[in-house]
């Protein structure tokens, strides 16, 4: 594997680490703000548990590819 490749990696994990966070904040908003978050996402962006997921899943498929643990 490229040192690269190893940086993006890297980089990705830390990016599912953060769209955690990101998807816990906005779990802890009441429904209402939730609603109001969700109003006001740029079009076409998924909210917070669907980006984290998107994210978890590149991640593994990565991980299986590259058959890393990291």
């Amino acid at each position: 594997m490229t040192i690269e490749m190893e940086d993006f990696l890297y980089e990705l994990k830390s990016h599912a680490e953060h769209t955690h966070t990101f998807k816990d904040a906005f779990e802890r908003l009441s429904p209402e703000e939730q609603e109001k978050v969700a109003a006001l996402a740029p079009s076409g962006k998924a909210m917070p548990a669907q980006e984290h997921q998107v994210i978890i899943d590149w991640l593994k498929q990565m991980r299986q590819q590259y058959d890393t643990t990291q």
